[in-house]
């Protein structure tokens, strides 16, 4: 019989988390296990008909709190009566406000505990610390009882701890068997808010290769496209690419700049564009579903990702658009930011400069947009590290290598 293996979510579908579906779907086509996906709230929307599949081993588990808060009265009054006959310590335990904090007291951890007991996983993936915190709990206090791996991702290790404390995560590192962490600055984070070192290992996110087409060659054109994908939130940046643009347009140099992705610094950006007397170079054109980015990425001739650290600590993880980039054959230009290191090969798929440097951005720029070579061979050596290194069916492998041998230790 396979083992149970069962991911967590916080929410489905989100459009955004391609990577963790393309490393569930990866796990599900080694037909190793029996995968199921527990969501703990249901998105509206749906995901990219490349993830349709896994809607079928979607389980959503209530919160009580789907039609408004109100509503959870009745559905913590159900589960407090299943939970005394089925489990009076248990119940016990999920009301310990004082030692679970709030999810205890709004009755969450009773209405969620209960659910839990009704399925016997062999071990459970949770992705990102912020859910798998509520996963940890519901372990500690016996509502779970099989293995349990934890992926942090970015803003879950970056931002929280700097917000609550390190003391954030301290149940959920002694109860979560295993830990990954997606760059080595992410990995850093871990350690220095008290993940245990010796339970951690790296695995990157991942995208499906076959699903980015490579480009052979791109024909020189008298107008420069350049692309960044990215929501308007300050972490991203897009105010110093902006002020890159504008010293680029001083050169001569014909450019059209792309930008994909809505947020609440969006009209911030265009004031900016604006102010700056480049708005008629600059193309903002919302959020999109990934198929329509990759058609933008076939047409693009530089990638640009110039991410920062923002005031309140969140900061990029791995940067997953750099390797979407990259597997067209684009090449990139980033900021030295966290995990940009470990998603780039500075000098050889793109390249990377300081942070809030607009002046370093231009420079690369200005070098990217007069040599048609650089960029195709940077393009060429973009294809071949991705492949090889961030590849959902390489990925995939090293994942389930991890199950493995936490399975054959249960």
């Amino acid at each position: 019989m396979k083992k149970k293996v069962y991911f967590i979510l916080g929410g489905y579908p989100v459009v955004s988390q391609s990577f963790l579906y393309n490393q569930i779907t990866e796990v599900i086509k080694q037909d190793n296990y029996d995968v199921r996906i527990i969501v703990l709230s249901k998105k509206e929307g749906s995901v990219h008909p490349a993830y349709e599949r896994l809607n079928e081993k979607v389980i959503f588990f209530s919160t009580g709190r789907e039609n408004g808060v109100i509503s959870k009265v009745p559905a913590a009054i159900k589960a407090f009566g299943k939970l005394l006959f089925r489990n009076p310590v248990l119940l016990f335990k999920a009301l310990n406000f004082f030692k679970y904090g709030r999810d205890a007291v709004n009755g969450t951890y009773m209405i969620l505990a209960d659910q839990f007991l009704d399925v016997k996983p062999d071990l459970l993936h949770c992705h990102f610390g912020t859910t798998a915190r509520v996963i940890g709990d519901l372990k500690d206090m016996k509502a779970i009882n099989c293995k349990l791996i934890t992926s942090f991702h970015g803003k879950d290790i970056t931002v929280y701890p700097k917000q609550y404390g390190n003391a954030y995560y301290t149940r959920l590192f002694n109860s979560s068997e295993m830990f990954t962490g997606n760059s080595k600055y992410i990995i850093n984070k871990m350690i220095d808010t008290g993940c245990p070192v010796s339970q951690i290992v790296k695995i990157p996110m991942c995208l499906n290769t076959s699903q980015f087409h490579y480009r052979e060659h791109v024909p020189p054109t008298d107008t420069v496209r350049i692309l960044t994908v990215g929501r308007f939130v300050e972490k991203k940046g897009h105010q110093y690419a902006i002020r890159a643009v504008a010293m680029l347009k001083k050169t001569g140099i014909k450019f059209v700049y792309h930008l994909i992705g809505e947020g609440p610094l969006l009209e911030d950006s265009k004031a900016l564009a604006k102010e700056l007397n480049i708005y008629e170079d600059l193309v903002f054109h919302g959020a999109m579903m990934q198929n329509e980015v990759i058609k933008h990425y076939q047409l693009a001739d530089i990638f640009l990702l110039p991410s920062v650290t923002a005031a309140d600590g969140d900061t990029e993880g791995q940067g997953l658009v750099l390797q979407e980039a990259q597997a067209i054959g684009l090449p990139v230009l980033a900021t030295l930011h966290n995990g940009f290191p470990d998603s780039i090969i500075d000098g050889t798929t793109g390249f990377l400069v300081p942070e809030r440097d607009p002046e370093s951005l231009f420079n690369k720029l200005m070098l990217l947009a007069s040599d048609v070579d650089l960029r195709n061979n940077m393009g060429r050596h973009g294809r071949t590290f991705v492949e090889s290194h961030f590849d959902s069916k390489i990925i995939g492998k090293e994942l389930t290598a991890v199950y493995n041998k936490m399975l054959q230790t249960a």
